[in-house]
Formats: C-alpha cells, structure tokens, sequence
C-alpha cells in the first residue's frame, strides 16, 4: 500500500476514512487483555493517506477525528493523539 509521507510534523490533520485498521472490527476491546498497539492507515480530508502507529490504549482514529501528527515517519508509522472531535459525530 503507498502511503504519503508528511512535510513536517507536528500537524493537525482531519481522518475523512479508516483504510484498515489493527482491529478487524476497528473497536477498541473493552477488555486490556485483548488491546495491542499497532498499525491503522487513514485517508485524511486533504487526500494523504497516513500510517498511524497506536498504542494499545488509543481507540482506532474514526471519521471527523482531528488528530495530532507529533512524529515518526511514513514508512513505520506516525505517532498521534486526538486533538478533537465534532459535536454531530455519531460513532
């Protein structure tokens, strides 16, 4: 899968869609034993798609997310956060 490499970083950017996902159903499992860290793929409103490297403590990024890009790179993935959510998000 190509994935875009960003300019530089940190960076705001807003999730449009979920490509793939480290859980096959892109939930966090409620139970700490069934979370891992690892790899989720977005494309971004501007039309990048990014490598995310998560933790096992994040919630797979979801549409409408704005997260902040902080590090890494594209090829094992960019560290993030959340930066915000809209009100009207449904998921």
């Amino acid at each position: 899968m190509q994935v875009d490499s960003l300019k530089e970083v940190p960076v705001r950017v807003v999730v449009e869609n979920i490509i793939s996902s480290r859980y096959s159903d892109n939930e966090r499992p409620l139970s700490w034993d069934h979370r891992r860290a690892g790899i989720d793929v977005i494309k971004t409103n501007d039309n990048m798609t990014l490598k995310l490297l998560s933790d096992g403590g994040q919630t797979p990024p979801k549409p409408g997310w704005t997260i902040l890009v902080s590090k890494g790179d594209s090829e094992l993935g960019y560290k993030w956060t959340l930066y915000s959510m809209p009100r009207n998000l449904k998921n």
